[in-house]
């Protein structure tokens, strides 16, 4: 503390703006849309990333024209799966399921670990198994880590250059195992299916809307009147306006205050801008909106954009550039004696 610290602080302003601040921070680290858990804990994947993954590796394995275990055979190799650019490493646990239970007898190990960053050069993986086993694996492993790798190395650019948090979308092109690489990469999986939070978007208030209610009216309505045994993790309502926005976050308001759910609402700002953006979040923040609502900026973000958004006031920013604008990640198998 420094002498200037020494004089007297006011109790009811000092605490209050201590405790705001720290509120503030603890929702800046845990927003709902942070949803990793699921798929990865600290002891490794969870059982429904490595359904998932199973899933997938069965029907890659399938195009091979192979559908179950492949046996070792006499004649055994050594192989090396090396990086050539540096990147993020993700898909180490979906790989090591394709190694454990469809190349019985094989010998491998990870020489860098989920979520590592790897330079060009690097070995990743040395395997020792049968000669007949590697070859029809390698192709099927190096798709796995490289387009795994790819989303979390690009994802891990795109956080580089936001001090918002981001997010994934449902645009996925593998399912959890694409949301699952963008946390890897340092952003957020957002809901990892329909059933595990509500989203109403467009659709989904059109549909459970009454005849004739458009506009903030049909909001209002859908948000008074939703289950909430249907709600899940946390619910997120689609808006495209200023006073769609605005309704959003005054019927919520009133539903908590009569309720006592304590349930925050996520307005996701489609395709607003962020101007638009900033000024939805201050009219919410100026009514005293602010504390019942998370922002969540979605639609036409552009990585070149990133810096404009910064000022919008949005907690979150959600966008499928991080997972489907990723280019693999360029990756090799090098047989001993090549």
């Amino acid at each position: 503390m420094s002498p200037d610290d020494d004089a007297p602080i006011d109790a009811a302003n000092g605490v209050d703006d201590v405790l705001a601040e720290t509120v503030e921070q603890v929702e800046k680290l845990s927003p709902p849309q942070d949803r990793m858990w699921k798929l990865i804990t600290d002891e490794g994947p969870t059982e429904s990333l490595s359904t998932s993954a199973r899933r997938w590796i069965a029907s890659m394995m399938a195009d091979e024209g192979v559908f179950e275990p492949i046996p070792g055979g006499e004649r055994r190799t050594k192989a090396e799966i090396r990086s050539r650019e540096k990147g993020t490493l993700a898909g180490l646990y979906v790989a090591d399921i394709l190694l454990r239970e469809w190349m019985p007898g094989a010998r491998f190990t990870w020489t860098v670990g989920e979520g590592s960053r790897i330079d060009s050069g690097d070995c990743i993986l040395t395997i020792e198994g049968g000669r007949h086993q590697i070859l029809v694996c390698e192709r099927v492993i190096l798709n796995i880590l490289g387009r795994l790798s790819g989303i979390a190395t690009n994802t891990a650019r795109w956080v580089a250059n936001s001090q918002i948090p981001l997010a994934a979308t449902r645009k996925t092109g593998w399912g959890v195992l694409d949301k699952a690489a963008v946390a890897v990469g340092g952003g957020l999986t957002h809901r990892i299916h329909r059933a595990d939070a509500l989203m109403l978007k467009e659709n989904d208030l059109a549909s459970a809307a009454e005849e004739g209610d458009v506009g903030p009216a049909r909001i209002r309505k859908v948000l008074r009147d939703v289950p909430k045994d249907s709600i899940g993790a946390f619910v997120t309502v689609e808006v495209r306006t200023l006073d769609e926005a605005l309704a959003a976050a005054e019927a919520w308001a009133e539903r908590m205050l009569d309720d006592d759910e304590g349930m925050r609402l996520n307005i996701m700002l489609d395709n607003m801008g962020p101007e638009l953006s900033r000024d939805a979040a201050l009219d919410i923040q100026t009514r005293g909106l602010r504390g019942y609502v998370t922002i969540e900026a979605s639609g036409n973000i552009l990585f070149e954009d990133l810096e404009a958004w910064q000022s919008s006031k949005v907690d979150v920013i959600s966008t499928s550039g991080l997972h489907r604008a990723a280019p693999p990640l360029d990756l090799t198998c090098i047989f001993e004696g090549v």
